[in-house]
């Protein structure tokens, strides 16, 4: 079996369009991306001064990447999403991770 990769996506994107972005982001995940094969999970993140959305999704193998992307439903929203913003994707693997303290540290124990 493969090993998992990270599909991160920047968008830059013009402040007063963040939230169109988000949401359009939002509905292609759940209508689509969530449910094709190789899907793990997927976290957006928004930039306090509204000019960037990050898009990071966990996927099985990059196999699985390449042919979302070749998916005409998920072709439809990265197009409508790059007619409101500049997308900068890529595919990444993970070559090192750094994991915090899971629990939190309890006084008086």
């Amino acid at each position: 079996m493969p090993n998992p990769v990270t599909f991160i996506n920047v968008i830059e994107v013009e402040p007063s369009k963040q939230q169109e972005v988000i949401d359009l982001l939002v509905e292609g995940t759940e209508r689509i991306i969530s449910k094709r094969p190789g899907f793990i999970s997927a976290t957006l993140l928004a930039s306090f001064d509204k000019s960037c959305v990050i898009n990071v999704a966990q996927w099985e193998s990059a196999d699985d990447v390449k042919s979302t992307q070749g998916d005409p439903e998920a072709a439809e929203y990265a197009k409508r999403t790059a007619a409101l913003a500049q997308a900068h994707p890529r595919v990444y693997t993970i070559v090192s991770e750094f994991p915090g303290r899971a629990d939190p540290l309890v006084f008086g124990s």
